[in-house]
């Protein structure tokens, strides 16, 4: 049974999720803010913006070390069990 990584979700789906209104309400905050020239709105545009391309980051590190970690446990062999200790 040979598992493959996930295939990436098509544009239309990326863009309609929770990361895509995230990026959205960014954008919109941050322009709304810098458009009417009012502080608070372009600093919760920056940063949900900042917050959204941390979270990005992470996951892809995270699922690049979770597949790596799986690779591993397959090529190695299972673990030995040592029976009981003697007393």
């Amino acid at each position: 049974m040979t598992e493959s990584p996930p295939q990436r979700r098509p544009l239309r789906l990326r863009i309609f999720s929770l990361e895509g209104a995230l990026a959205a309400f960014g954008l919109f905050s941050l322009g709304s803010g810098l458009w009417q020239g009012e502080l608070i709105p372009a600093f919760w545009g920056v940063t949900i913006l900042t917050g959204l391309l941390v979270l990005l980051a992470m996951r892809r590190r995270d699922w690049k070390h979770h597949w790596e970690t799986l690779a591993n446990q397959r090529s190695a062999p299972p673990p030995q069990d040592p029976g009981p200790p003697d007393a």
